[in-house]
């Protein structure tokens, strides 16, 4: 029967068929796997379950089974089946859908992957690693493919797939709509390749389709090209920031002759199938010539099946409620997020520079009687724009700045910042727009490749709370259905599953959304990293395909007990090692090998010769002793510090808290008496500039607590008192507070040490410092944990401030912390767009 008939047949309901029309749909089935479209396999499902449930429906246990694995995968109710339930047929084929010999996992399961893999000089590239190694392939033009490999930290990963996705929606937001249909980017879990794009006018490369880059108009590749590199510029960043990430540069026609070399080499074991090629590992060639790690498919070694290994599966995968729950949760969490914020941003730029250029054209038009008239002699400025960010912070105190200047250089100068962030906000808007909006859909494949590729290998996505859920709710009905087909195919041609799924394997598919014209396709490849100086390729007809093997096939978990030096006797070689003069670079490579044999031991000791055992109760005492010596030679210039600080950010209580702890000499009390008299002056809310008039002439309408404050400051130095009052006046309340804090003894010159206790200078300074080291780590930490209390993808401001607050207080006001204390007010002024006051502020404090 032709296909149109059993079109017919299907547009009938099942109970109507005839034996013979039954037959014809079943034999339709058998020809589609394994991309059996949703309405077949609904039609088949209902006709099984309503007419012969208990007998089997093919006559044949694999395609039975696979009935039940499709129906299951496309969103059908499949019912359950206990093991000693009734013994129907169907019953029977939704127990073997459990057993895993058919159904379970291809992949083999991964070994715990710790620092001995990390440091393992025998892998370059691995999906699990810590490390996140990237390669940078381009021409004379840029950039044109970026490959990273690895897991990454948890916080690292995030900011790479944020920035890949972003990248590649750009760039397929530039592409021509002519040549390009699909994706080729893939933002898998522990890989992800992004490709810039080649104008229309380059030639473009022989290689299997799902190779080739992306191509583009002419005028728009610049663009393309300029996108990747930002995300280039990102992992050179972390990589100079973090060291958990490294770059490597390669050349592209590098990376394409040695694709061209593979195939070559599949084609020739084609040709003579009664030999077997090997191109081994070429490291003894010496380092950067055994070329670059990359990602190949799977080539077929046999003639008539084409040039790279793949299957055909049913778009309708994508139709599921499942899965678009999961889609929608992908979505919402990246690519809408990623809009939306581009969005938001250039509509307010864009609002802020249409409001400058009126007021400056109305300034301008006006005659200077009615610019007198209309406008005041000057311009308080009460906002900046931070050209690094592209975002507006409110200031404290307002700048005062000529009407005239401010029209003819200010507004000029705001509107080209703002115009040049509101044409970056535009560009990038469109181009994500377009990416999820046209007919092809690259958000939509993207995020397809994305879940087909963790579900056959069984990892999860690290992306929201939301997302991982759903992932899981649909990978458990999807997943056993594509091991089981690909189990199925493999077998069929021949083909080991161990020759094709391996520890370095991903699928990296093809997918088209249906368009007006065109039917939705679904291809799934499997390809493999490829590292010229660990991986050995095989090239045999036997096996059909293509072998790659490398160190990450043989990885184990490590053992304790193996052979070798132990790391007591490792870490003993290095300390007699450190005694010898000259011997660093000798001392760095041993230390490596170290950690590569024993990491855990030898880190074990590392951490120890850091950080001491617990000192014993007399020890601990006298730490004790020389901490608190150390608080109270220290207190005037920490807590002044502090209590600066603190009414930067409107903490008055916590700035009268700090003042309220200092003991110190006379001279040294009344110069924290009169910046406590500038506090309560802020807390009363008077402004900046009428502060110094009036403490220094000491005016009506001065706080009540300012007045005892000066009062408390002229007893404890009247000389000291009187010239900064009567220099404050003309000096101004910046210079004022630095006058304050001018030979104010710091930590170091206070730890003068104390005899009657018995504590050296230098042992005082010791406990000081290391005490301030261990609450630097506490609050870092402690910012972290509050960090991952924030929404995953929108927080109003005061929520996340709420969430942040206590940590930040803690590093801007905390009596230990000096370093982090201006990141810490960058991320408060970032967070809340109001810049704190800038009175001050001293070199190096």
């Amino acid at each position: 029967m032709r296909g149109d008939g059993v079109d017919g047949v299907l547009r009938r309901l099942p109970h109507t068929w005839t034996a013979e029309e039954a037959g014809q749909v079943r034999e339709r089935f058998r020809e589609s796997r394994p991309a059996v479209p949703r309405r077949l396999v609904s039609r088949l499902w209902q006709y099984w379950l309503q007419q012969c449930p208990d007998a089997p429906l093919f006559g044949d246990a694999e395609d039975d089974l696979a009935l039940v694995l499709h129906a299951r995968a496309l969103g059908l109710h499949v019912p359950a089946a206990e093991a000693g339930s009734e013994d129907g047929a169907v019953a029977r084929c939704v127990r073997r859908a459990r057993e895993a010999a058919e159904c379970g996992p291809l992949f083999p399961a991964p070994p715990a992957w710790g620092p001995r893999a990390a440091l393992a000089p025998q892998v370059r590239a691995a999906l699990p690693s810590t490390l996140l190694r990237a390669w940078v392939a381009g021409d004379d033009q840029g950039p044109v493919e970026v490959l990273v490999v690895g897991a990454g930290l948890a916080e690292i990963r995030q900011q790479v797939v944020q920035a890949a996705l972003t990248t590649c929606l750009r760039v397929n937001g530039l592409a021509d709509l002519e040549s390009a249909d699909f994706v080729g980017d893939h933002l898998g879990v522990g890989l992800i390749r992004v490709t810039a794009a080649l104008s229309g006018t380059q030639p473009s490369l022989d290689l299997p389709s799902v190779l080739r880059p992306v191509t583009v108009a002419e005028g728009a590749s610049s663009t393309a090209r300029g996108a990747l590199l930002d995300f280039v510029r990102l992992l050179r960043s972390l990589a100079h920031e973090t060291g958990l990430v490294e770059v490597a540069d390669i050349g592209y026609g590098e990376l394409v002759a040695y694709t061209r070399g593979l195939r070559e080499l599949a084609e020739r074991a084609a040709a003579e199938p009664d030999r077997a090629f090997l191109r081994a590992p070429r490291e003894a060639d010496g380092p950067g010539v055994a070329g670059p790690v990359s990602l190949q498919p799977y080539l077929r070694t046999v003639r008539g099946r084409g040039a790279a290994l793949g299957l055909e599966f049913s778009p309708d995968l994508f139709t599921t409620d499942a899965y678009a729950g999961l889609e929608q949760a992908h979505q919402r969490v990246l690519s809408e997020r990623l809009t939306m914020d581009a969005r938001l941003r250039r509509d307010q730029l864009e609002a802020e520079i249409e409001r400058l250029k009126a007021e400056r054209a109305a300034f301008e038009e006006a005659t200077p009687e009615e610019q007198r008239a209309l406008w005041a002699a000057t311009v308080l400025l009460v906002e900046r724009f931070d050209e690094p960010t592209g975002r507006t912070i409110r200031l404290t105190e307002p700048e005062e700045r000529e009407t005239e200047q401010y029209f003819r250089v200010n507004v000029p100068q705001l509107i080209a910042m703002r115009e040049r962030w509101a044409r970056r906000m535009a560009e990038l808007v469109e181009q994500l727009e377009r990416a999820v909006h046209r007919p092809h859909a690259p958000a939509r494949q993207v995020a397809a490749g994305r879940f087909l590729d963790a579900a056959v290998r069984g990892v999860v996505p690290d992306e929201s709370p939301a997302t991982e859920r759903a992932f899981l709710s649909w990978s458990t009905e999807v997943a056993p259905m594509l091991w089981f087909e690909w189990r199925c195919a493999l077998r069929g041609q021949g083909i080991a599953p161990a020759d094709v799924f391996t520890p370095h394997t991903v699928l990296v598919s093809r997918y088209l959304p249906p368009t007006a014209g065109d039917a939705a396709l679904l291809f799934l490849h499997p390809y493999t990293l490829v590292d010229p100086a660990r991986s050995a390729v095989l090239a045999d007809a036997e096996r059909s395909v293509t072998v790659v093997r490398d160190a990450t096939d043989h990885a184990a978990a490590a053992d304790g007990d193996g052979g070798g030096p132990t790391a007591q006797a490792l870490w003993d070689e290095l300390a007699a090692l450190a005694e010898r003069p000259h011997a660093e670079a000798e001392f760095t490579e041993r230390f490596i090998e170290a950690l590569r044999a024993r990491p855990d031991g030898v880190t074990r000791r590392v951490v120890e010769a850091l950080q001491p055992s617990e000192p014993a109760a007399g020890e601990a005492d006298a730490i004790e002793v020389a901490l608190r010596t150390a608080e109270r030679h220290t207190s005037v210039g920490e807590g002044m510090d502090r209590a600066l600080w603190a009414m930067r950010a409107e903490a008055f209580l916590t700035a009268r808290e700090c003042l309220d702890g200092v003991r110190a000499e006379p001279r040294w009390l009344a110069r924290a008496w009169l910046l406590r008299a500038v506090v309560e002056c802020r807390a009363a809310r008077l402004e900046s500039r009428e502060i110094p008039g009036l403490l220094g002439h000491q005016m009506p309408g001065l706080p009540e607590a300012a007045t005892r404050a000066l009062d408390e400051a002229d007893s404890a130095d009247p000389e000291f008192a009187r010239a900064w009052l009567e220099a404050l006046p003309e000096a101004g309340l910046d210079k004022g507070i630095r006058r304050l804090f001018q030979g104010v003894p710091r930590a170091r010159a206070s730890c003068t040490g104390d005899a009657l206790n018995k504590v050296g200078a230098e042992r005082e300074y010791a406990v000081w410092l290391f005490r301030r080291a261990v609450e630097n780590a506490r609050l870092a930490r402690q910012l972290d944990e509050a960090g991952e209390e924030l929404a995953e993808h929108q927080e109003a401001v005061d929520a996340a401030l709420a969430k942040l607050g206590r940590a930040l207080e803690e590093i801007l006001v905390g009596p230990y912390v000096g370093g982090s204390r201006a990141v810490a007010e960058e991320l408060f002024e970032v967070l809340s767009g109001q810049e704190p006051p800038r009175y001050g502020r001293v070199a190096g404090r």
